[in-house]
Order: C-alpha cells, then sequence, then structure tokens
C-alpha cells in the first residue's frame, strides 16, 4: 500500500470521528436549544467520508459546501472578529488541504500502481477555501481600538507633586503622576536604568512609596527594603521573620506600606516611618531612615492586631493591604478567609496612633455607634463584612472611604443577619475622627456571587452643568464603575435600580432589583455565539456547557446542579473580576478614568453534602473533577466550623450549601477559556459625561497558548490582569501586570500604543513614577515577582501547573525606567 492510500485511509477515519462527534454533541446542542450548524456540519462530513471512502469526486463538492456554508454561518455570528472566526474556519481549512494535494488525487485511482493523471476538482474546495482565507486576513487587519465619542482636553499647569507617598500616589488613591518629562512624545526614549533583586523568593506584588531619595518596597512576609530611588543600591532592610498561614493563596502577600510623617514639633524617635500591615496580623512601625523598629509604638515597634478578634486559625485573619494614614491615626481592615466558614473574625475597621499605637477608635457594624475597644471576655462582631482592601481618605472632609466585602458564606446568603446585608458589598464613608460612618452605597443588594467591593475608592473631581463635584469612584468586580458625590454619597450621574434575575435555592432570598451604573461597562451579555475553543469541537462543547449552565447576565442566581442539562450557574464576570485590588488610575486634570478590567467567566456550584456524599466516582462528572467537593473526605465534606452557641447571639448555624467557582474553561484541555477574547481591555472613559473614549485588548498572546504552551504570536487577545494603571500628566497611562511579561505605555488620547519592554516575568502590581531629588530625574517602576515563566500559569488564576517552580534565588525584582538623554 503506498503513501497516497495510506493518507487516504487516515483522512476517511479522521472524517468519520469528526462527523461523528459533532452530529452526535451537536444533536445534544440542538436538543438544549442552541445552533443547528454543528449537527448539519457533522453529518455532512459523515457523507464527505463516505463519499471519500467511494472514492467519488462528489467528495470536494460537499466539502466545498461545508466550507461555504460554514463561511456564512461564521460572518453572521461573528462578523469580522478575527479571533471569533479562526476557531470556525481554520480547522476546516487545514482539513481540507488534503482535497488540495496531488495525493488526493492519486488516491482517486483504484490502482494504486497507476500514476496517470486523475480529474481535479480542485477548485470546489479551492474557491471557499480562498474566501474563509480572505475573510481571516481582512479580519485580521482590523483595528484593535475601539474609539468613542469623548474629546480630551489638554492637561492643566498645576504644581507637580514629583514622590509617592502613598500606594495609590496620594491619599485618594489617584494614581495619577504630575510629571510630563516622561510624555507622549518622549516615551519612546525610556530605557532600563538600574535594576533591583529582593533577594525573598515568594510573593512581590507591592507598589513602591518613593520620599526622600528612597524607594520603600515591602516583599512577601513583610520584608521590607530601602533602596536608592537614583541607583537601585540597597539602603536598609527589615526582616520581621513571620511565618504565613497556609490557609489562603494570598498569605504571604503584602501589597504596600504606608507613610507617617510627624509635624515638626515632634521631638520623639521616629519622626517619619514606615509602617505595614502584615500577615500574622500585626501593625509595624519602622524608622524610614535606619529601618530600625520605632520601639515608642505598640510593644517595642508593633501592635497586635488580634486584639478583640477572639480565638480564631491563624489563617482565618490576617492583612495583605497597607494601612490607610489618615491624619495621624493608621487605618486598618483585615482579609477574613471568608468562602465558606461561618463564625469567622470580625471585618472590624480600627485605626491606631501613628505616634504610640495606642487605640483611637473601630467601625464595629454589628454595634452600632460603639466605637470603643470590647469589653473584657468580649469579642468585636463575629463574621461582619471585611475591608480586605485598599481605603481612601479625603482630609478637607476628614473622610475615609472603606469598600466593603459581602458576609460569609460567598455564595449562600440565607443565614445572614439584617446588618450583614446593610453593609455588604459598599464602599462607606467613615469619619475619621471617631469611626462613625456617615454614608454608604451598596453596590450590590444581598450579594451572592462574592462580587464585594475589592478596589481601592478613587478621588476624582469631575464637572456636571458647569459645577465642579469633589467625587469617588468605586470600580467593582462586576466591571462596573459606580461615581459618587464624596460630601454626601449621592451618584454624580443618577443611578437606576434594574430587575435582576430570581429563583433561589431553597433557604436563599435575592434581591429583586440591582444598581445599575450609567458609566460605560465591562460586563457584555454572553451568548450561545460568543463562545469559544481551538477547533469548532471544543467550541460546541464550551457551547453545550453554556447551554447546561443557568445564565440571565450579570446576577443569575447560585444553583444546585441536577445533572447534565443542569450543571450550575455561569457567573460573567467572575469573581476574580471585573476590576480587582489593582483599581484604577484617574487623569486627575481633567476627570478621565483609566480601567483595566478583566472579562473572564466561573462556573459556580452549590453542592450540597448530601450530593457530595452521594455523588461518588460520578462526583467528577457533575462538579468536575477538580472540585474541592469531589475531594473531600466524604465523611467530613463540609468545612468545619463552630457549633451554635445559643449564648452568643451572633453564631451561625451550619450552611445547607456550599460552593466555589471554577474557571469557566474548555473541558478538552487545551487550557483556553470557554469565550471569545478579548479577556481584558485597557479604556478610558470621562467622568464629566460618562463617555467612553476608547478601548482595546490589553496584553497578547505570546506567552501563553494553547496547552499551556508559549506561542510566541505577539496578537492582542487581552489577557488576564493582575494589578492597576499608573496615568501621568504627560498623557499616558502604564500598564505592566498583563500575562505576556510586557510593561506597555498607551497614549491616553487615542489609546495607542507608545511604548514596550520586555519582563523578566508577569507583573503583578501597579507601576509608579517620581522625580528623583538627587538627580532630577523622572523614573518609571515596575516591579515583578521572582522569574518563574519557563512554568506555565492557569490564565485565569496565574497560579502554576507545573509541579516544577523552580526560581533563580535571587527573588523579585524592582526595574527602573528613565529617558535616554545621552
Amino acid at each position: 500500500m503506498n503513501f497516497s492510500k495510506i493518507m487516504h485511509w487516515v483522512f476517511i477515519v479522521l472524517l468519520w470521528l469528526i462527523g461523528l462527534t459533532l452530529s452526535l454533541l451537536g444533536g445534544f446542542l440542538v436538543y438544549l436549544g442552541g445552533s443547528f450548524y454543528y449537527i448539519l456540519a457533522g453529518i455532512a462530513t459523515i457523507a464527505v467520508a463516505i463519499l471519500a471512502q467511494k472514492r467519488s469526486n462528489k467528495a470536494p463538492k460537499i466539502y466545498a459546501a461545508i466550507l461555504l456554508v460554514t463561511l456564512i454561518w461564521s460572518l453572521f455570528e461573528a462578523e469580522l472578529h478575527f479571533l471569533a472566526l479562526l476557531p470556525r474556519l481554520a480547522a476546516w481549512l487545514v482539513v481540507g488541504l488534503w482535497f488540495l494535494t496531488p495525493w488526493y488525487r492519486r488516491s482517486l485511482k483504484a490502482d494504486a500502481e497507476d500514476d496517470g493523471p486523475a480529474p481535479s476538482n480542485r477548485w470546489w474546495v479551492g474557491g471557499p477555501s480562498l474566501a474563509a482565507v480572505a475573510a481571516l486576513l481582512l479580519a485580521s487587519m482590523q483595528g484593535y481600538i475601539q474609539n468613542g465619542t469623548g474629546t480630551v482636553r489638554e492637561a492643566n499647569a498645576n504644581d507637580a507633586v514629583s514622590d509617592w507617598r502613598h500606594y495609590g500616589n496620594d491619599a485618594g488613591g489617584t494614581r495619577f503622576a504630575q510629571l510630563t518629562d516622561i510624555n507622549a512624545e518622549t516615551v519612546s526614549g525610556l530605557k532600563e536604568v538600574w535594576r533591583y533583586r529582593t533577594g525573598v523568593e515568594e510573593d512581590f506584588k507591592a507598589t513602591p512609596l518613593n520620599v526622600n531619595g528612597m524607594l520603600y518596597i515591602c516583599a512577601a512576609l513583610n520584608v521590607v527594603i530601602a533602596i536608592d530611588d537614583s541607583t537601585g543600591k540597597e539602603i536598609w532592610r527589615y526582616e520581621p521573620g513571620l511565618e504565613p498561614p497556609a490557609t489562603h493563596q494570598y498569605a504571604k502577600t503584602c501589597r504596600g506600606l504606608g507613610y507617617y510623617e510627624s509635624s515638626e514639633e515632634y521631638e520623639g524617635q521616629c519622626p517619619s516611618r514606615i509602617v505595614t500591615a502584615t500577615v500574622n496580623a500585626s501593625l509595624i512601625a519602622i524608622d524610614a531612615i535606619t529601618g530600625k523598629p520605632c520601639s515608642d509604638f505598640g510593644d517595642n515597634g508593633i501592635v497586635d492586631l488580634r486584639q478583640g478578634m477572639g480565638d480564631h486559625p491563624v489563617g482565618d485573619y490576617y492583612h495583605t493591604s497597607p494601612p490607610l494614614v489618615a491624619g495621624d491615626n493608621l487605618v486598618v481592615g483585615g482579609l477574613v478567609n471568608d468562602s465558606q466558614n461561618l463564625g469567622l473574625p470580625s471585618g472590624v475597621v480600627r485605626a491606631f496612633n501613628a505616634i504610640s499605637g495606642e487605640f483611637s477608635w473601630a467601625w464595629d457594624l454589628g454595634n452600632a455607634g460603639q466605637h470603643g475597644e470590647p469589653a473584657a471576655g468580649e469579642t468585636y462582631t463575629p463574621g461582619t463584612p471585611n475591608v480586605w482592601s485598599l481605603m481612601s481618605y479625603d482630609p478637607e472632609l476628614n473622610l475615609i472611604y472603606a469598600p466593603t466585602g459581602n458576609a460569609a458564606p460567598d455564595y449562600f446568603g440565607g443565614e445572614r443577619r439584617e446588618f450583614d446585608d446593610e453593609w455588604s458589598s459598599a464602599v462607606v464613608a467613615i469619619d475619621a475622627a471617631t469611626g462613625e460612618p456617615r454614608w454608604k452605597y451598596q453596590t450590590v443588594h444581598h450579594d451572592v456571587w462574592d462580587y464585594d467591593v475589592p478596589a481601592q475608592p478613587v478621588l476624582v473631581d469631575v464637572t456636571k452643568d458647569g459645577k465642579k463635584v469633589p467625587s469617588v469612584a468605586v470600580p467593582t468586580k462586576m466591571g462596573d464603575i459606580f461615581l459618587l458625590d464624596r460630601r454626601n454619597g449621592e451618584p454624580v450621574h443618577p443611578i437606576p435600580e434594574k430587575p435582576a434575575p430570581q429563583g433561589a435555592v431553597d433557604g436563599e432570598y435575592l434581591s429583586a432589583t440591582q444598581p445599575a451604573s450609567p458609566l460605560p461597562n465591562f460586563h457584555p451579555y454572553r451568548y450561545e455565539k460568543d463562545m469559544w475553543g481551538l477547533t469548532p469541537i471544543d467550541q460546541l462543547v464550551c457551547r453545550i456547557e453554556y447551554r447546561t449552565m443557568r445564565y440571565e447576565g450579570m446576577y443569575t442566581p447560585p444553583t444546585v446542579p441536577t445533572g447534565i442539562t443542569n450543571t450550575g450557574t455561569m457567573l460573567y464576570p467572575g469573581n476574580f473580576g471585573g476590576f480587582n485590588w489593582g483599581s484604577v488610575s484617574v487623569d486627575a486634570d481633567n476627570g478621565l478614568l483609566i480601567a483595566a478590567p478583566m472579562m473572564l467567566a466561573h462556573r459556580l456550584i452549590l453542592v450540597t453534602p448530601e450530593q457530595v456524599a452521594e455523588a461518588g466516582p460520578l462526583g467528577g462528572l457533575l462538579l468536575g473533577k477538580d472540585h474541592p467537593a469531589v475531594r473531600m473526605d466524604p465523611d467530613g465534606p463540609m468545612p468545619k466550623m463552630g457549633e451554635p452557641d445559643a449564648d452568643n447571639p451572633f453564631d451561625h448555624r451550619r450552611i445547607k450549601f456550599f460552593g466555589l467557582p471554577m474557571p469557566f474553561m474548555s473541558r478538552l484541555g487545551t487550557q483556553v477559556p470557554c469565550f471569545e477574547p478579548p479577556w481584558s481591555r485597557i479604556a478610558v472613559m470621562d467622568l464629566n459625561s460618562k463617555e467612553l473614549l476608547w478601548s482595546r485588548p490589553a496584553g497578547d498572546m505570546s506567552s501563553s497558548g494553547p496547552f499551556n504552551l508559549r506561542s510566541g504570536i505577539p496578537y492582542d487577545v487581552g489577557t488576564a490582569i493582575r494589578a492597576g494603571t499608573l496615568t501621568t500628566r504627560g498623557g499616558l497611562t502604564f500598564l505592566s501586570s498583563t500575562m505576556d511579561s510586557k510593561v506597555r505605555a498607551f497614549d491616553i488620547r487615542s489609546g495607542e500604543e507608545k511604548w514596550k519592554a520586555d519582563l523578566p516575568g508577569n507583573g503583578q502590581s501597579t507601576p509608579m513614577s517620581y522625580r528623583s531629588k538627587k538627580d532630577g530625574k523622572q523614573y518609571l517602576i515596575v516591579t515583578v515577582p521572582n522569574p518563574t515563566w519557563r512554568y506555565p500559569r492557569d490564565p485565569v488564576t496565574n497560579q502554576y501547573l507545573d509541579s516544577q517552580d523552580v526560581r533563580d534565588g535571587n527573588g523579585g525584582y524592582v526595574i527602573a525606567y528613565a529617558l535616554d538623554n545621552d
């Protein structure tokens, strides 16, 4: 048997496999109410296989018809969106190449030894193939940037602040550098001028501070380091020697530091100090000049934040966000390990004197009007919504803006107390002098989607009806921005309440409406046609799963799966965002907001203990083999919680459901999301007029690809994003946390990419900029964790997928860029 005959039979077997798969799965999709295309394409492919097996010249004609119909159907569903067309057309083109080869013509001859000419019908396949290729080429040339209707005004020539004293540059979290040396005309001259290695091998997600010629950074486990801001040379290092709680993925993280400077009248030690809230729930003050603990602060430089929290496992309460410096107080919330457990530590917000560390006040939302410490033997209200992310401060109004989470558990709220629901998933304005809440705005009512407010509220002034309105922009996991008057919490632009999907599980209740921000959002409704994959087959599998999950938009209630036609809820956006702790930046001169949201989905499944126990070997089919419930001990499937205490009015009984979201990825092991790109965007909106100025995908696929391979293709797909943006008065916005290991500068006015540089790994922090007092140069600073790029990450969680997490031992990077003026 010659090569042509071998390939002929290989081709026939392939056609049968494709045809049967598309027919069977396509039939199921039709049963679920989905597209007829796949079953029809499968039947037609089987027909081609039969005709090819008979060596009929009709085979390429039928295949050409499949190509032509597929092209028309693809253009109808995807228009000229290249990445949406690609999985619909590319596989058919590759398979159809066989009809265009000389071996196919030879295989038509019954006598394999006869090498004479055979009839050619290449044009039947070639014509539709050329049309499909032309469509792909035309789609690939479409611009990435979606322009809005607004116009960016010129920057104001205000006096510039040249350092960076807060996590978000100022206490309002603007991430706006008032510097213009690096601008749209000069940014192409940016060069790396120095880099520093921390020597700490764990997480590195911190944005540095810059004060008086020093850069202050916080590495994992709250190792604090000061380096020279013009040379990158280490000046001092403080190592607290902490052991991380091992119950949470962020248990080693320090995202940033606080800086406090005393008044000129102060004559004690540490007139300027660096403060950090730690992963073992302490508040530490360090001399900013020497790196030594401030012994007059708390107990030899340390305040124990577990006071008043009651007995609890170490991993149930700790800190990853920096303390907020609000006047002479340091204000902290806390991260509570809230996914499933009840009776957790309190979400209390507390203030401590920045000099002495003495307690100032507490906001314990379960004890309205009481702002002192608990009496002996008592605790702050357990299990309340917490403030795990960053807060902001307005010194003129003396108000703190705190973003709250949702009360535990994340996905079932039937046991929540009235005050839990009242304060969950909101931004709360707190009097910085007393701890009394002044107003609140709730972004989600009765949150059962883990849509807590994860991002630092950003203070920005906008203009409405010719008047300046001091405002606060609140980014949410839903991909919404809520814009409020920061004096009273009233919406700057009216925010209507819209009906929300209903139909909760037994014991649950839902809000009839949810607030709908009028600003541009990043959570388009997802349809079956939006499902994606590398080939028509995994696209089909994702379409089937879409049809088997409940999805009625953003607030679709969590669902208990009952079988193959009801497999749970599609959570979109997923509980990682939308926006997360990276927040947003603003052009404070013009009232513009620069957003970099993710646009990924999760599968959300509520599970009863009985389902887990009864699932047995079917658990992997029902829930997915990697779902935590499937791997749990059947004798103890529920999370361990304390038994109810009749004397404790704040105790909860055990929940009847629990659940966790899983990334909505292809089930075929390709490690690609189940709906089409982009999976993130960077965009600019005008807060004054509510207009979207431009939007484009953020990040390319050069460092990612199917099966966790690095594709090397620099095509913008919008990768997962880990942090926020930096914006400058020079008309630029910088982003360094896309998963393609690059830092980029975009023109705020046009969205054009003006500059980029490769990084040694995926950045996980927000960049910052300052002018050094030592050499007068403006620097751009990017931090990158210890490089492990040789091993793939999950495209949603950014967690390493390979067991060999090899690091080079030199720790994370601090990389400085400046203009090449030589």
